[in-house]
């Protein structure tokens, strides 16, 4: 069961890897949005899967959130129990509740239902890769796989609901309170629980710094 859901997991990624490759025109946001004359942060947000399908819009004009949005209609369609997982990134996130303007960069990655258990990836890759993390509000986690606890899980989505993420401002919603229609900052961010788990990288890290330096003088 496990493998058979990897495998349509996989085929799906490789669908939209082939969609994104036959896109038309720019592959810079900017430069895309002049060709088309379109304007503002809602316009990427407002897009549905079946446009990006139907207008073939490149991967980096859409961002992670229509990849999202995109994999969940794929997903739902072969039948597969698909969520978004919102990840805000904390730095971000930690100055615009202290009162500075800038914008909360986050990124949306997926999950699947495998045996009574969500699995975490980012469906935008070529090669499925699940990340190993616990879903809970404020958990840090390797979203963008350098190594690094940058972003913090605010909320996870079901796959139909997150179609109504149309604008900018429902998913900034989603990574200060996890509804996408209240704007507070209510998630309180797991902070030892990022300083632990770091503290063990750098444990494990020394550790394997080590045995190499041992077996090399063997």
């Amino acid at each position: 069961m496990k493998n058979n859901i990897e495998s349509k997991i996989q085929e799906i990624m490789n669908q939209m890897q082939e969609m994104f490759q036959n896109a038309v025109g720019p592959r810079n946001r900017r430069e895309y949005m002049e060709r088309h004359e379109v304007a503002g942060l809602d316009w990427r947000f407002g897009l549905t899967p079946e446009q990006i399908i139907e207008q073939k819009i490149p991967a980096n004009v859409i961002g992670c959130t229509g990849r999202a949005k995109l994999f969940c209609k794929l997903a739902q369609e072969r039948g597969l129990k698909v969520f978004v997982v919102c990840t805000a990134k904390y730095d971000d996130w930690a100055a615009v509740k202290k009162g500075e303007n800038k914008t909360i960069n986050g990124h949306q990655i997926n999950a699947v239902e495998i045996n009574g258990k969500l699995m975490v990836f980012d469906a935008g890759r070529r090669k499925l890769k699940f990340i190993d993390t616990n879903l809970k509000p404020g958990i840090f986690i390797d979203a963008m796989d350098n190594g690094n606890l940058d972003y913090m899980v605010s909320v996870v989505v079901p796959g139909d609901t997150f179609q109504h993420v149309n604008t900018h401002q429902k998913l900034r919603n989603l990574y200060t309170s996890g509804d996408m229609n209240n704007e507070k900052f209510t998630i309180k961010p797991k902070l030892f629980w990022r300083a632990t788990r770091m503290i063990g990288k750098k444990i494990i890290k020394k550790k394997k710094l080590l045995s190499r330096t041992q077996e090399a003088r063997l």
